[in-house]
C-alpha cells in the first residue's frame, strides 16, 4: 500500500495555508457550525423573547382570573348551602309552632322545646364550623340556643340565655323579608356585653321566623369565619400574596401569606386601600364584576361572591362579597419568564445544532471512517494492515501517523505486562509516600499558630486544630459541629454570596481581640462545597502598626515645627527692622500733628496696626528661639490686674463677666518670669471671651493652694484654674488643643494653648484642660510657688473680686 507523507517543516506551512485559505479541516468545521448554529440560535432567540413575554402574561392573567372565579364559586357554594339548611330549619313545623305559641311559660311548651333543641343539636352536630345555633323571639330575647364547644354540642340552659335585643343582626334580620336571610359582616362574638375570650371570628346568618302571618322571631346560626380566613389564608399561600374579603358595604378583611391563623378579625373601611388599589378598581370591585388588573407591581384578579343570590329585598349588611387576590409581579412572571427563555433558547440551540452536526458529520468525517476501518482490523490482531488517505488537511498527516503507531503497537503489546507489573510496584510506593504526606500535613495543621477551619456550605464546623479552639475560646469536641455564626457574626452576608474564586482577607473583632481571617472558598463543578478559615490573632500587630502611626504623627508635627522655626526667624528678621523704622516715623509724625487732624487719626491706625503684626511675629519667633526666662516670685493678683486691664474693653463689647474669686486661705507667691506668666493668663481668657462669643461669664479662681507640699520628692505648686460658660471643648478635639497651629477659629492662629504650654512647661508647671461645671471649658494650671512665701486672702487691701 502506498502512503502519502510529508517532512515536519512542510507539514506545519502547509497547515497554516490551508487554514487561511479556508481548506483546513478545522477551519471547515468552525466555519460551517457558525453557519449552521451560532446565527439560527441567535434568530430563534431574540423572536422568542420578543413573543414568548407577551403570550406568558397574558396567560398568566387569564389562570389568574378563572382562579379567582372558581375561588368565588366554592365560596357562593358554601354560603348557598349554609342558606338552605337555615331555610330547611325555619320550615320546620316545631318551630312554627313554637313561634305561633308566643312568650307564655316554657313549660306549657316543653314538648315542642325538646323537639327544636334536638333538631338544632344535630344540626350542630352535622356541621361543625357552625358552633351556634339560636332561636329569639320578636323582643330580641333568646329561647333556644344551642352551643359548640370543640366536639360537644350542648343545649344552653333557660337561666343562661341572653337578651340580644341591643344587637345590630337582631335589628336588621328582623327588617328584611319573611323569605330572605340575612348574613352579617364578620365581626366578633360578643357575649354578656363583651367580646369571647379567646376571640373567635364569626358571620351570622339570620332570617324570620313567621306564624300566623306575623314574624313570631328570628331563626340565627353562626358561622365559625375561621373557616373562611383559613381559606384565604390558604390562597394566599398559594403564590406568596395577599387575599382580600370585600363586602358592598365598602369593608374588607385581608390575609397574606406571613399572617398569623387567626389574627385581626375586624373588617377595615376599603378608603385605606387606595395606596394599593385604584378607585377605579375598587369601583368595579364593589360592583361585582370579574377580571384582571395591573397596579404597580402587583397583579389583581378579582370576582363576585354572591352570598343570597335568591332574588328578595336585602338588607345593606348582606349585599355581595367579593374575593381579591393580589400577588407580586415578580413571583408570577420573572422567574417562569427566564426559565422559559432558557429552556427555549436551548432547546432550540440543541435541536438545531443536533440536525447541522447530523447533516456535516456525513461530508466532514468521510476521511475517518477509513481510519476507524482500519483500526478494527488492528482491534482483531493484524498489525500490518495500513491506511491510504489523499488530500490536502490534517486528515493525512493522521494517517502518516496511525500507521507509524501500527508499526509500533506489536513491539509495544511485549513490552505492557511487564510495565503493568513495574506500575503496580511504583503506584503502591506513590500510596505510601501520599500516605506519609498527608500524616505530615495533618501534623502541621494541628501544631500550626494560626487557627485552621473547615466549614462546610451549610456553617457547619467539620474540622478544627488546637490553635482555633484556643482562639475561639472552645474545646475541640465543641467546636466540631457548631455552627460557625456563633463564632463570627460575618457568616449570614457570606452565605448569601455567589460563588467567588478568589480567597478573602477580612478583619474583625471579638472582645478586646483583633483577629485577621484568610477564607478560600472549596470548589467543586464551580460550586462552593465549603470554606478553608484561617484565623490570626493580630491584636499586638495592630497596637503596634497604631503606635508607627502616632510615632510617624509626631515626627511629622517636629519636621513641620521646624520648618515653621525656620520661617518664623526669616520673617522676624526680613519684616521685624522695617516695621520698627515704619513705626518710628509714624511716631514723628503724630508729634508734628494736632491730634483733631483727620491725618492724626489715620496715622494712629497705621501705628496701631505695625504693633498687632510685631506682635503675631513675636508669637511665631517664640516657638523658634528659646526665651530667656527671668524666674522671680511674683504676686499672682498683681499679674491679674493687668490681664483684667488689658481685656476690660474686649470683654465689655461682648457682654461677658470676668471674675477672680479665690477659694484658698493662702494666697502663695509664685515663682516665675511676670511677663511670660501674664502671657500664659491673658492666652486663657482670650481664649474664653472668643469660645463665648457673646454673654457669659469667666471665672478665674484659686483653690487649694498648696496641695502638693506635703507629697513627697514634689515641689510645692499653686493651683488655679481658669473656667468660662461657653460650648466647651468636645471630646474628640480634647487631645489636640494645646497642638500647634490647631484651632477650631476661622481666623485663629492655633499659637495662643501651644505658647501657654510651652511656657508652663519651661517654669516646671502643668497645663491641663477639661469640661467645666458651668457647662464650658476648664484650664487648670498648677504652677510652683516661692519658698515659704503665701499670704491671707482675707487681707482688706486685697481684692477678693475684678469685674472687667
Amino acid at each position: 500500500m502506498g502512503i502519502r507523507s510529508m517532512a515536519k517543516g512542510e507539514s506545519l506551512s502547509g497547515t497554516v495555508r490551508d487554514w487561511i485559505r479556508f481548506k483546513g479541516l478545522a477551519s471547515r468545521i468552525y466555519v460551517a457550525f457558525l453557519l449552521a448554529a451560532v446565527i439560527p440560535t441567535s434568530v430563534a432567540g431574540i423572536v422568542g423573547i420578543f413573543y414568548s413575554l407577551d403570550t406568558l402574561k397574558r396567560e398568566t392573567l387569564h389562570h389568574l382570573k378563572q382562579e379567582a372565579v372558581g375561588r368565588a364559586g366554592a365560596m357562593t357554594n358554601f354560603f348557598e348551602q349554609l342558606t338552605s339548611e337555615l331555610r330547611y330549619l325555619r320550615a320546620s313545623t316545631s318551630l312554627t309552632e313554637l313561634a305561633a305559641a308566643g312568650s307564655g311559660p316554657r313549660e306549657r311548651n316543653q314538648d315542642l322545646h325538646a323537639r327544636i333543641e334536638r333538631d338544632f343539636t344535630a344540626f350542630a352536630r352535622a356541621y361543625p364550623y357552625i358552633y351556634q345555633v339560636r332561636y329569639l323571639n320578636q323582643a330580641g330575647k333568646e329561647v333556644i340556643r344551642v352551643d359548640r364547644r370543640g366536639e360537644d354540642v350542648h343545649v344552653v340552659p333557660a337561666v343562661e340565655l341572653q337578651d340580644k335585643s341591643g344587637r345590630y343582626y337582631v335589628r336588621d334580620t328582623l327588617a328584611v323579608g319573611p323569605s330572605d336571610i340575612y348574613v352579617s359582616p364578620l365581626d366578633l362574638n360578643i357575649e354578656y356585653g363583651q367580646p369571647e375570650f379567646p376571640k373567635r371570628p364569626v358571620i351570622r346568618f339570620g332570617t324570620p321566623v313567621v306564624a300566623g302571618g306575623a314574624v313570631r322571631g328570628i331563626l340565627v346560626i353562626n358561622l365559625h369565619a375561621g373557616v373562611i380566613l383559613d381559606h384565604l389564608r390558604f390562597m394566599a399561600e398559594a403564590r406568596a400574596g395577599k387575599v382580600f374579603l370585600f363586602n358592598r358595604s365598602r369593608f374588607y378583611i385581608s390575609r397574606s401569606s406571613d399572617a398569623e391563623a387567626y389574627s385581626n378579625f375586624e373588617m377595615k373601611p376599603v378608603d385605606e386601600l387606595a395606596s394599593t388599589f385604584s378607585r377605579s378598581l375598587l369601583r368595579r370591585i364593589l360592583d361585582g364584576e370579574a377580571g384582571t388588573a395591573e397596579q404597580g407591581d402587583w397583579i389583581i384578579a378579582f370576582a363576585p361572591i354572591k352570598v343570597n343570590s335568591l332574588p328578595s329585598k336585602q338588607s345593606p349588611r348582606s349585599k355581595e362579597w367579593a374575593v381579591v387576590q393580589a400577588y407580586p409581579r415578580s413571583e408570577l412572571f420573572e422567574a417562569v419568564f427566564s426559565l422559559y427563555i432558557l429552556y427555549g433558547v436551548l432547546a432550540v440551540s440543541l435541536l438545531v445544532t443536533a440536525a447541522a452536526g447530523f447533516l456535516l458529520s456525513g461530508y466532514l468525517l468521510r476521511p475517518l471512517t477509513l481510519l476507524s476501518d482500519e483500526t478494527e482490523e488492528i482491534a482483531r490482531g493484524n498489525f500490518s494492515s495500513r491506511v491510504v488517505i489523499t488530500g490536502h488537511d490534517e486528515i493525512v498527516g493522521l494517517g502518516v501517523r496511525f500507521n507509524q503507531m501500527a508499526e509500533k503497537l506489536e513491539a509495544s503489546y511485549d513490552s505492557l505486562h511487564r510495565q503493568k507489573e513495574n506500575l503496580e510496584i511504583e503506584v503502591r510506593a506513590r500510596t505510601a509516600a501520599l500516605e506519609r504526606e498527608r500524616m505530615s500535613l495533618a501534623t502541621v495543621i494541628q501544631n500550626t499558630a494560626d487557627g485552621i477551619l473547615y466549614v462546610k456550605r451549610s456553617g457547619e464546623i467539620e474540622l478544627a486544630n488546637a490553635a482555633a479552639t484556643r482562639l475561639l475560646d472552645a474545646d475541640v469536641d465543641d467546636l466540631v459541629g457548631e455552627f460557625v455564626g456563633s463564632y463570627w457574626t460575618g457568616w449570614e452576608n457570606l452565605a448569601g454570596e455567589p460563588v467567588f474564586h478568589d480567597p478573602r482577607l477580612i478583619s474583625y473583632r471579638s472582645g478586646d481581640k483583633t483577629f485577621s481571617l484568610n477564607l478560600a472558598p472549596v470548589l467543586r463543578d464551580d460550586a462552593i462545597q465549603g470554606y478553608i478559615f484561617v484565623i490570626r490573632d493580630v491584636s499586638e500587630e495592630r497596637r503596634l502598626q497604631d503606635e508607627r502611626r502616632e510615632l510617624d504623627r509626631q515626627i511629622f508635627q517636629m519636621e513641620k515645627m521646624t520648618a515653621m522655626g525656620e520661617l518664623a526667624m526669616g520673617l522676624a528678621h526680613e519684616i521685624g527692622n522695617p516695621l520698627a523704622g515704619m513705626k518710628a516715623v509714624v511716631q514723628a509724625l503724630l508729634e508734628e500733628m494736632e491730634e483733631v487732624d483727620r491725618t492724626h487719626t489715620y496715622l494712629k491706625r497705621v501705628e496701631n496696626e505695625i504693633d498687632r503684626l510685631s506682635a503675631f511675629l513675636h508669637t511665631f519667633h517664640g516657638f523658634s528661639a528659646p526665651q530667656e526666662m527671668h524666674p522671680a516670685a511674683c504676686e499672682l493678683e498683681e499679674v491679674l490686674e493687668d490681664v483684667l486691664l488689658w481685656t476690660r474693653e474686649e470683654a465689655n463689647l461682648k457682654d461677658i463677666e470676668v471674675e477672680y474669686a479665690p477659694g484658698a486661705k493662702d494666697v502663695p507667691v509664685l515663682w516665675a518670669d511676670p511677663n511670660q506668666l501674664k502671657q500664659v493668663i491673658l492666652n486663657l481668657v482670650m481664649n474664653a471671651i472668643h469660645a463665648i462669643g457673646s454673654e457669659g461669664r469667666i471665672i478665674i479662681s484659686l483653690d487649694n493652694a498648696v496641695a502638693e507640699r506635703n507629697q513627697p520628692g514634689t515641689k510645692p505648686r499653686a493651683i488655679f484654674r481658669v473656667e468660662d460658660t461657653g460650648p466647651g471643648i468636645p471630646q474628640d478635639i480634647l487631645p489636640r488643643i494645646f497642638d500647634r497651629f490647631f484651632t477650631t477659629r476661622p481666623n485663629g492662629t492655633g499659637l495662643g494653648l501651644a505658647m501657654a504650654r510651652k511656657i508652663t512647661e519651661q517654669h516646671g508647671a502643668d497645663i491641663t484642660a477639661e469640661s467645666s461645671k458651668w457647662g464650658g471649658a476648664c484650664f487648670e494650671v498648677k504652677w510652683p510657688i516661692a519658698e515659704d512665701a503665701g499670704r491671707d486672702a482675707d487681707d482688706p487691701s486685697m481684692p477678693l473680686m475684678r469685674t472687667a
